[in-house]
């Protein structure tokens, strides 16, 4: 059994390193996005008693995190990989990896009641939502959208704020935490918010070791 998870992490890892590397990044994105969303539901998991996570429910929400993005392999590459500012119609075609992905994973032979896929499916729609209902596709609020999606959009957010991309460079650790902490608190759910502040001192070095 335990050959068998291995190679299955190893199979999603290569899918979504795939994606990555159509994307113009590199898979550090992929496993980074793995990483923090299995730190903040951990925390998350000894905070905060209404999310009941196990073990096993974080482990599998954090190896189906790798797929959030799979969807952009059905976007353009000269939009997906444009280097200055997107139009707000390519913006557009951006958003639709999100309904894009779930629907991928909708139309495997698997069933939507297996687990894996079933986190999958509401990462790849809803990581993009926001507490307040300003994200997108559906405009979800609050707990309106699953936790699992909900961690994967603020690991998503830390990691394209501390990574350079071809049309940024990367901000620093502290000052991303703070923005976050601050400037996008409307955002996201407080309770993985403190998660946020409580790993965010150790983060860095979590994230080297990869």
């Amino acid at each position: 059994m335990k050959q068998e998870k291995n190679d299955a992490d190893l199979m999603i890892d290569i899918l979504s390193n795939i994606i990555e590397f159509r994307n113009g990044e590199s898979g550090r994105h992929v496993r980074h996005i793995r990483i923090i969303t299995e730190l903040l539901l951990k925390k998350l998991a000894e905070a905060a008693d209404r999310y009941a996570l196990t073990e096993e429910e974080v482990a599998r929400i954090a190896l189906a995190s790798t797929l959030h993005d799979i969807g952009k392999i059905a976007i353009p590459s000269e939009i997906l990989n444009k280097p200055g500012r997107l139009k707000p119609e390519e913006f557009s075609v951006v958003k639709d990896h999100a309904i894009i992905g779930a629907n991928m994973l909708r139309e495997l032979s698997f069933s939507m009641d297996v687990p894996l896929v079933k986190a999958g499916y509401e990462i790849c729609r809803w990581h993009h939502e926001r507490w307040d209902g300003s994200g997108y596709p559906d405009g979800l609020r609050g707990d309106e959208c699953p936790i699992s999606a909900q961690a994967v959009a603020l690991a998503d957010v830390y990691d394209a704020l501390t990574t350079d991309r071809i049309y940024k460079k990367a901000m620093p650790h502290e000052l991303a935490v703070k923005s976050i902490l601050t400037g996008m608190k409307d955002s996201f759910n407080p309770a993985l918010l403190k998660c946020l502040n409580i790993i965010a001192s150790a983060l860095p070095q979590q994230l080297e070791r990869e």
